[in-house]
């Protein structure tokens, strides 16, 4: 197990008590992801503790590369998360992909400007809606890099507005819990954690190593509407929503919902 995971028992916890100095937060997307929000929890007084639940696979290199190197200025490459950013980075040199790029969120376009990408457009909001309904439309295609698991509802929205769309598989999402799944659940049947969320890909990856009743104990923080709905259908929770992506908004919901009594 990665020293990133490594945790001593969780503390005690009686129910509806909100200690945030022994409360323990499962962060449940890659480390990597993470580092921000870990540290940020950290300076508030949480304690930690690391299992993705979602394991990122390569997609084919040579078919992806082929297909950025063959956009045009008239394109648009629309990128919908980090790991979209990391995938294209790693299959193209990014100076050879001459379509401008749109990100779905300030953390999306931050990293593929730091990837060489040129960034033109991020919408209003970071979810999937607002970037369908405010992306301007270009003369080419709009290339979707993107999961094999991405919600419809993005392509759907630009083909009602006359958009010609072209999907590119970036990267596969293996729903998969990883790390000390043991302690986790032993701290959950205690009522002693908070969960966050991330994408209805690591709900599902929690429940094929968490069982339903076990999760059913946490409180959840969930980020985007497309989570909360996830978590509500298949953990048959309420979570609470983080209002954006960001950092700050994260770590807002965290605390609130380790406020929150422990469900019964």
């Amino acid at each position: 197990m990665p020293p990133s995971s490594e945790h001593a028992p969780m503390p005690e916890r009686r129910a509806g008590t909100a200690d945030l100095a022994t409360e323990v937060v499962v962060l449940t997307r890659s480390p990597e992801r993470n580092a921000a929000l870990a540290s940020e929890l950290a300076a508030r007084g949480f304690r930690v503790v690391e299992m993705p639940c979602v394991r990122i696979v390569a997609a084919d290199g040579p078919r992806m590369s082929g297909s950025l190197a063959a956009l045009t200025e008239q394109d648009l490459l629309v990128l919908t998360s980090g790991e979209s950013v990391a995938a294209i980075a790693a299959a193209i040199d990014t100076a050879c992909v001459r379509a401008d790029v749109a990100a779905v969120g300030p953390a999306t376009a931050a990293a593929a400007r730091a990837a060489g990408m040129r960034v033109s457009f991020v919408p209003t909001r970071a979810d999937g809606a607002t970037l369908g309904a405010e992306l301007p439309l270009p003369r080419g295609e709009v290339v979707l890099a993107r999961s094999d698991r991405a919600r419809r509802d993005l392509p759907g929205i630009l083909r009602a507005r006359g958009a010609r769309v072209r999907e590119l598989v970036a990267y596969r999402t293996v729903p998969e819990p990883a790390g000390d799944v043991a302690a986790v659940i032993a701290g959950l049947e205690r009522g002693e954690a908070v969960l966050v969320l991330a994408s209805p890909s690591a709900v599902d990856g929690l429940l094929r190593g968490v069982p339903r009743g076990v999760v059913r104990r946490a409180r959840v923080v969930a980020i985007g509407a497309a989570t909360a709905a996830a978590v509500r259908d298949r953990i048959g929770v309420t979570p609470v929503s983080a209002s954006d992506p960001s950092t700050e908004a994260m770590a807002r919901a965290v605390e609130i919902a380790a406020r929150s009594a422990v469900p019964a």
